[in-house]
């Protein structure tokens, strides 16, 4: 009997013994199958915009535009006020001639004026649609260089913005603005802004330097 109790109490032991090691193995193996947990870096959107050498570009283009409207602006109204004052001091017979081409004039100033108001928004559309591609394409490379697999718009860096004097009502601003953040806190060692930016800009620089900067074509002459 002595015998047999030795015997079982060894059988118990080496079966617990063996759960203990199955255990063990099974939480280890877990845990090897188990995804690494992300890397995140942050970046403050507005700065980065801010700081970029290609806005500083596009901005120099698209004031160089307005310039030349402005002068074919203003060189067109003068035109017009001439005709004008033509108008008024010429003899009754040729009076109605010159109305009709004023209207005429004055027709197609302001169809010039809209054209050039569509004009000077596309490029500034083309200006933020350029910026946001090679903010991103470049945040790509360098998540991949430094091993990040998110990087994430820290959008909560600023306090709600209330405008009293706008039609919407406060309240709903204040909503709407909480509503559209996705990032409420991000430790400061995340935050790549800086090295984003001088990434971006040196990239730029570089590619002016071997003729390939993808700088906006410049605005054509008007018409």
């Amino acid at each position: 009997m002595s015998t047999n109790r030795n015997l079982a109490a060894v059988l118990v032991a080496a079966a617990a013994g063996a759960a203990v090691a199955t255990t063990s193995y099974q939480a280890g193996a877990t845990a090897r199958m188990a995804p690494a947990p992300s890397r995140v870096a942050t970046v403050d959107l507005v700065k980065v915009v801010e700081r970029l050498t290609e806005r500083s570009d596009w901005e120099v283009q698209i004031t160089a535009l307005g310039k030349r409207i402005q002068e074919e602006f203003t060189a067109r109204r003068k035109s017009l006020e001439d005709m004008a004052r033509q108008m008024e001091t010429a003899a009754e017979a040729q009076r109605a001639g010159i109305r009709d081409r004023l209207a005429f004039e004055q027709l197609q100033f302001e169809q010039w004026e809209r054209i050039k108001k569509v004009e000077v928004d596309r490029e500034r559309a083309l200006m933020w649609q350029s910026m946001y591609r090679n903010i991103r394409n470049e945040s790509q490379k360098l998540a991949d260089a430094e091993g990040w697999d998110i990087v994430l718009v820290h959008d909560g860096v600023s306090d709600i913005q209330l405008q009293r004097d706008s039609k919407t009502p406060l309240e709903q601003q204040a909503q709407e603005q909480i509503v559209r953040r996705r990032v409420l806190y991000a430790a400061r060692s995340t935050d790549v802004t800086d090295q984003l930016v001088v990434r971006m800009n040196n990239a730029r620089t570089a590619a002016a330097k071997s003729g390939d900067a993808g700088a906006p074509a410049a605005p054509p002459a008007p018409k």
